[in-house]
């Protein structure tokens, strides 16, 4: 099956294995076997390099096709899994992708396949792929005392519901703790917390506000209940001091900077924090 690797090599990121070539070198999903579907993640440039002896191999996924995604899994919001929108024959179809289900296949052995010419990864999902590739090794880690609080009251898995039917609406849930500034809240004293919803305004604009708009107050609602003591008028814990939904559009770069991006499976500083699993 060997054959020669060369810079001129169809392969490029985001491309996917037929059928045949992922049975030939035998990758296969664990749990759906039926459903495999193999995505080459290698960089465009490692993939080029014919330089066998330094990049002898293609880093792939060894994912699987989904009838439906989730929307707390689109756009990168979990580390690792990835929900995204892929075409296939011009028809819109759903991956499912793995941090942990990554494989090697020598070069050598790639070389006798072409790409599967029926998939594509449109622009803006080849980008969300990108980024949740990079993301795994480049999150932020929320305070023991902050994730305590927002779990005490599971307002972290309501949060992760709300979000769920409109999550492939968003690209981003950031959060800004104290005006980005380290406060001590051994005292007991509450965070305060705002949080903005970022999305691309997509192909109709007008609707994506409305639905992201009905997510800010269903969330401003459940910290309410959870954070907020009617009888003393006073936040316990956290106090959410606003929560706004933005288009990437208007989201400046220097803002985005200073707010902490909060992903389905955040991540704490504790080293043993159970994390919870990817969907089954």
């Amino acid at each position: 099956m060997a054959a020669v690797w060369t810079r001129d090599t169809p392969w490029r990121q985001g491309h996917i294995l037929t059928c045949e070539a992922a049975q030939a070198l035998g990758l296969t999903h664990p749990e759906t076997p039926d459903s495999t579907c193999v995505v080459v993640i290698s960089h465009d440039c490692d993939l080029a390099n014919d330089a066998l002896q330094s990049e002898p191999d293609v880093e792939v996924i060894v994912g699987r096709h989904l009838p439906k995604g989730d929307g707390n899994y689109f756009w990168a919001k979990a580390p690792r899994t990835l929900h995204v929108d892929v075409q296939q024959n011009d028809t819109a179809a759903v991956v499912e992708l793995i941090a942990t289900a990554k494989a090697l296949v020598p070069k050598e052995a790639l070389a006798a396949f072409a790409p599967d010419t029926a998939y594509s990864f449109p622009g803006k999902s080849l980008s969300a792929l990108r980024s949740w590739l990079g993301v795994r090794y480049n999150r932020a880690a929320f305070p023991d005392p902050f994730v305590d609080r927002l779990s005490q009251f599971k307002v972290d898995k309501r949060l992760q519901k709300l979000i769920e039917p409109v999550g492939n609406l968003l690209s981003a849930v950031y959060f800004d703790m104290d005006g980005s500034q380290e406060v001590d809240h051994s005292d007991g004293s509450p965070y305060d917390l705002k949080i903005v919803l970022a999305y691309p305004p997509g192909d109709d604009p007008e609707h994506t506000a409305d639905e992201v708009e009905k997510l800010e107050a269903a969330i401003e609602d459940l910290f309410s209940k959870k954070h907020f003591d009617q009888a003393t008028g006073k936040w316990k814990g956290i106090a959410l001091k606003g929560c706004m939904s933005i288009s990437e559009d208007d989201l400046t770069v220097s803002k985005a900077r200073l707010l902490m991006q909060w992903r389905l499976e955040y991540m704490t500083l504790k080293a043993d924090e159970e994390q919870p699993d990817a969907p089954g």
